[in-house]
């Protein structure tokens, strides 16, 4: 044997001789067992507690109908409703006007109404108007009609919608005696005003008759309206003076009035109006109007006058300068002219009236006879609009198909190439103020809302299914609470019967035979074996919430590094449109052959793909990290076989023990124990039978849920269907929109540059005919000097002839 060896087999002899020489503790006095099962008792009574907490607020508490199921839904819309949380109420409202169930409830009208109205005061217009015609249509009035047919009114005219105003004005008429009240009234008033079906005389004296009583109502909420309607009516009709008059009338009463508005109170929701009560707006086109009639009547001094009170912050206060320009032209006063064409270029230089300004400015400093100042003026503007006008002609020459041409101008703005791109920026302005070409692109926007807006729905609807299938007690977070604590409960109660069997087993100790004992062994070996992974688990409301706090922090960490990578993946995507920007700028500029360039494109948006599959990918991880997040609280795979091969153990070891406990005489402490463990079993039986009703619950609100989400996804296919028919219903049209309107800018740069050239020429032939009069000027003084010299000397030139 080596020494190696020896020294080995000598340290083992010497532990164990050490071992078999340190005495065994000695065994727990009869008062020691009693404290410890004092102990286990008091254990025994926290987890039963807790157990009466999971029946009370969860497993026991009386699950509420369908009928107080909306009830309350109708309650929590009404309070978000209350506190001016208007997307969080038009959901809730939503979800009960759209449930079959609900359409007899005697709420449902004022659903209908805190419906529309929560979606008008998001300036949802439209949806608003759908849901109080729904509404009205209702085969019993309800209290809400009247509020209801004034909103609706209302938003028809903002909305400029008036072709069944007429039906339902005839309605109000008879709800409200015959009178209509002020906002309803002005709605009609303007439904006439617009009527093209109507000869032109007929028309104004119905819309007179109509505007006549807002006019006259001192104080009312439609009275500058509606005398700012009859002045326009008046020169519609040609009465020139008269339509002055009336426009003096309306804004001579206002001339340092103060103005009196409602003070804005604190943590109270903004309230949308609905009346038209932007009575700055209507006093500055009325002084626009005015300045223009007095203009047009020669009056110019007046005219400046009215022109001079547009306020500096008014949208308008660039037009009026403008108009003083040209008033101050017809006056003969060219320096003041050009004074107000600087000041709005100075003002507002990004304005569409910028480039009729700058050719205005050259125009004066030619009058003012200043050649140079007025050439470098055309000379900018040609500088600024000729390459723009070049890049829309290569543009339009580039797609002959407006179809096609559109789908790049309105390309998706969260994709390479952005509109931004695709047209010039110049002509983009212009381009997109243009009425027609503005509601073209909204059109598509809301286009590619909805279809994007249908994906997403899509997406939240499988994995709502997916999580009622699979996560099942982690869909209901309240669920989820009351069966995780039970869980602690059970797993309490296994720690009490693990105490019992120990105190039993040190107080039978004595009374163990051999065999006894040899078969103890490795049941005691077994449970203190598992006992050091039973003991990780919870068992109190605080080593819940620690767990559920660690787990997070896991979640939340990997969560971190998932953003930092969208983030960096955003930055990519802002570096690709940088390069595909420089490209279309710098297209003119380079001698790139095409297909080079073309294959450069290709590979570029190849890279824009991958990363917006990256991008998708990350918000998918994001999504299923919120999920493991919202369950984490859950009881983790695997406890329950841990709690359940404890569980025997404990049992195997008693086994053993309740053997021994029959050779004995009764005694109190013995009996103290059992009374503990059948309170133990029972606290057990309740903990099944409250996640058996926990569970219950659980299927019956999944099965109520996956058939509203299944409801929902055939919606979304209707939905769908609607969307791409719209699509391509509003694709060649508003294709040929957006086309022509590019046109026209392109007709306007073109119109620029032209004026600029023929200013530069006016300069250049006025400055030659301005020398050439100084020429012909002096030479004619000169002819006189001569004549006059020739008179002088004539006799003196004589005598010397004569000599």
């Amino acid at each position: 044997m080596s020494l190696r060896a020896l020294a080995l087999v000598l340290g083992l002899a010497g532990g164990a001789v050490a071992r078999a020489d340190t005495p065994p503790p000695p065994p727990p006095t009869a008062q020691q067992l009693e404290q410890r099962l004092t102990t286990v008792e008091r254990q025994l009574q926290l987890a039963e507690e807790s157990l009466r907490q999971v029946e009370t607020k969860y497993s026991q508490q009386p699950e509420p109908d369908e009928a107080q199921a909306r009830v309350r839904r109708y309650s929590d819309a009404e309070i978000q409703y209350l506190l001016g949380d208007w997307t969080a109420a038009s959901v809730h409202f939503y979800d009960l006007v759209s449930d079959p169930e609900f359409r007899g409830h005697p709420r449902y009208a004022d659903a209908l109404y805190f419906l529309a109205d929560a979606l008008y005061q998001q300036k949802n217009d439209v949806g608003a108007r759908l849901y109080l015609r729904e509404l009205l249509s209702l085969p019993t009035p309800s209290l809400r009609h009247r509020d209801a047919l004034t909103r609706y009114l209302a938003i028809s005219g903002r909305l400029n919608l008036y072709d069944d105003v007429d039906a339902y004005v005839e309605q109000a008429r008879t709800l409200f005696g015959g009178q209509l009240p002020a906002d309803i009234q002005y709605v009609y008033a303007k439904r006439l005003f617009r009527r093209t079906d109507l000869a032109p005389s007929e028309r104004i004296a119905h819309t007179r008759a109509a505007f006549a009583p807002l006019a006259q109502a001192h104080g009312g909420p439609y009275q500058l309206q509606a005398r700012y309607h009859m002045a326009v009516l008046s020169m519609q009709a040609g009465e020139l003076p008269i339509a002055i008059l009336q426009l003096q009338q309306l804004l001579t009463p206002v001339e340092g009035a103060a103005e009196t508005t409602a003070p804005k109170t604190k943590n109270k929701p903004q309230v949308r109006a609905t009346a038209d009560t932007d009575t700055e707006r209507i006093r500055e086109l009325a002084l626009m109007s005015l300045g223009r009639l007095l203009y047009e009547a020669g009056r110019f001094d007046e005219a400046l006058d009215w022109y001079g009170r547009v306020p500096q912050e008014s949208e308008s206060f660039p037009e009026s300068l403008y108009e003083i320009a040209w008033t101050q032209v017809r006056k003969g006063n060219h320096q003041e002219a050009k004074n107000a064409v600087d000041i709005l270029l100075l003002v507002s230089p990004e304005s569409k009236l910028a480039p009729e300004a700058k050719l205005l400015r050259g125009h004066l400093l030619q009058k003012l006879k200043r050649y140079e100042e007025a050439i470098a003026s055309y000379d900018e503007l040609i500088g600024t609009f000729r390459p723009e006008r070049d890049k829309v002609d290569v543009l339009l020459r580039a797609n002959r198909d407006p179809v096609a041409y559109f789908e790049r101008l309105l390309a998706r703005t969260d994709t390479v190439p952005d509109v931004r791109t695709v047209l010039p920026p110049l002509a983009l302005k212009y381009a997109s103020t243009e009425r027609e070409v503005s509601s073209a692109m909204k059109t598509v926007s809301d286009i590619d809302s909805g279809r994007k807006g249908t994906l997403e729905a899509r997406e939240l609807a499988a994995r709502i299914l997916t999580a009622l299938d699979t996560r099942k007690l982690q869909t209901f977070p309240e669920l989820q609470e009351g069966f995780t604590l039970s869980d602690s409960v059970e797993t309490a109660s296994i720690q009490v019967e693990a105490s019992l069997v120990e105190l039993e087993g040190l107080s039978l100790e004595s009374s163990l035979t051999a065999d006894e004992r040899a078969r103890l062994a490795p049941l005691r070996r077994e449970r203190e074996a598992l006992a050091v992974r039973f003991a990780s688990m919870p068992a109190t409301q605080q080593d819940l919430e620690e767990r559920l706090r660690r787990m997070q922090a896991r979640v939340d960490a990997v969560d971190r590094e998932a953003f930092r990578l969208g983030a960096e993946v955003q930055g990519l995507h802002a570096i690709a449109a940088a390069v595909r920007k420089w490209v279309d700028d710098t297209r003119l500029l380079r001698q790139t052959p095409p297909e080079e360039e073309q294959e450069f494109l290709v590979q570029l948006q190849a890279e824009v793909q991958t990363l917006t599959d990256l991008q998708g990918e990350l918000d998918r991880t994001r999504g299923r990290l919120a999920d493991e997040r919202n369950g984490a609280a859950a009881a983790l795979a695997g406890e329950q076989a841990i709690r359940g091969r404890f569980a025997q153990a404990l049992r195997a070891e008693h086994a053993v023990l309740e053997e021994v406990e029959r050779r004995q005489a009764p005694s109190g402490l013995m009996t103290r124990a059992h009374a503990v463990r059948q309170r133990g079993e029972a606290l057990r039986g309740r903990v099944a039978q409250a996640q058996g009703a926990l569970r219950g619950r659980v299927e019956q609100k999944a099965t109520r849920i996956r058939a509203k989400v299944l409801a929902e996804q055939q919606l979304l296919e209707r939905y769908e269907a609607e969307v791409a028919a719209v699509a391509g219903n509003a694709k060649q049209l508003v294709g040929r929109i957006a086309y022509d309107s590019v046109r026209r800018v392109r007709r306007q740069f073109y119109d620029l540059v032209l004026k600029a050239d023929v200013g530069v020429v006016d300069v250049a032939f006025t400055e030659k005919q301005d020398k050439t009069t100084s020429i012909q000027k002096v030479s004619a003084q000169k002819a006189e000097a001569l004549r006059a010299l020739d008179a002088d000397f004539r006799d003196v030139l004589s005598s010397e002839e004569s000599r």
